[in-house]
Parts: structure tokens; C-alpha cells; sequence
């Protein structure tokens, strides 16, 4: 009889600590539930928020006149639907000199390095010299453009960013954008002649 009761107190004591270790596993389950639910209520909010706030900064932009490095022209750079091209606006030498012959001397400077004969007669001032750039805002950059080098009559990929509120870097390339070199422009506050104290 006495080991009977022995065994019969034996199994309640193990009943009694499965129940107790059975609700401490619901208490935990509920607080990471909790926890859970608590996590979606705060990233509900702070999404309903953030989405009333202003965003960090201005986007930067390019739009305006840049006096290109060597100095000799001024590019204007607009914004055309979603995309941005530029023009050149001013040339320090919009007509031919002694030093390109006889037959060119005085008149008006061309693309006459284009390909295609039909446009080797048009002035390079007003030219379109940029074309097809987007704005990427996750590497604040100007992708997917492309420039014309008037001097070769050539076509390359090319890339924007911005050094400063007054410096950019133009980036010409072949392919990927590892092959090829950089050029950096001044912002201006017209289309030219730049002043001496623009550097």
C-alpha cells in the first residue's frame, strides 16, 4: 500500500510539473506574440508617418549653364520629360581663325567631324551635345546619357554626378563605364562669356 501511494505521488508530482512547465510555454509564446504584434503596430506607424514627412533634402540638380573644363564653352543642361539633355549655349570661338585655312577663315564653326555629310554644315552653337540622361536617386547619379565629341564626330555612353552645388563630373565612356575618363564642369549663371572669377 505504501509504495502504491508512493507511485501515486510520483505521477502527480510529474503531472504538476508538465502543467507548470505547459503554461510557462504559453506565457512565452504570448509575449513573443505580443511582441510581434507590438513590432507591426510601430512599423504601421512610422510607415503612415514617414510617408507625410518631406524627404531628407532637395533632390540635386543639373539643370542650368556649365562651363565645360576647357573653358571654351558653355553647356546649357535641361530637364525634357523624365530625361536631361544639353546644349552648347556659348563658344569662345564661334568662327573659324587664320589657322584653319583660307577656305575656313571667318565663317562659322560646324560639325564637320559628323559622319553624316548632311549635318557636317550646321553650327555647333545650339548643337545637342547631351542626351538621354536619367536621374538614379539611389546613386544620385545621371545614367544612361549620352554625349557627342564634336572633335571626332563620335558617340559615347556617359554618366552625371554632381562634386558640388556648382561642380559636376561628366563621365564619357565605351561600354562600361570603367573605360573612360572624366571631365569636371562649373556651374554659371548665364550662357557666357565666363567671368575670372569663374574656376
Amino acid at each position: 500500500m505504501s509504495q502504491a501511494k508512493t507511485q501515486i505521488r510520483g505521477e502527480h508530482h510529474h503531472a504538476t510539473v508538465i502543467r507548470r512547465r505547459q503554461t510557462a510555454l504559453r506565457r512565452w509564446l504570448g509575449c513573443i506574440v505580443m511582441g510581434l504584434l507590438g513590432l507591426l503596430v510601430c512599423s504601421s506607424l512610422a510607415a503612415s508617418t514617414g510617408a507625410d514627412q518631406p524627404q531628407a533634402g532637395p533632390t540635386p540638380s543639373i539643370v542650368g549653364y556649365w562651363l565645360v573644363e576647357s573653358r571654351d564653352a558653355v553647356i546649357q543642361i535641361e530637364q525634357v520629360g523624365d530625361q536631361y539633355e544639353g546644349h552648347i549655349v556659348w563658344q569662345l570661338h564661334d568662327t573659324y581663325g587664320p589657322e584653319d585655312g583660307p577656305e575656313l577663315n571667318g565663317k562659322t564653326v560646324t560639325d564637320r567631324k559628323n559622319p553624316d555629310p548632311a549635318l557636317r554644315s550646321r553650327p555647333l552653337t545650339g548643337l545637342r551635345l547631351l542626351w538621354g540622361l536619367r536621374y538614379d536617386p539611389d546613386r544620385r547619379t545621371w545614367v544612361d546619357g549620352r554625349v557627342y565629341n564634336a572633335d571626332n564626330g563620335k558617340v559615347y555612353h556617359c554618366q552625371i554626378r554632381l562634386l558640388s552645388a556648382d561642380k559636376l563630373s561628366l563621365r564619357g565612356y565605351i561600354g562600361v563605364s570603367l573605360l573612360g575618363g572624366n571631365t569636371v564642369w562649373t556651374r554659371m549663371q548665364g550662357p557666357g562669356p565666363p567671368s575670372a572669377k569663374s574656376s
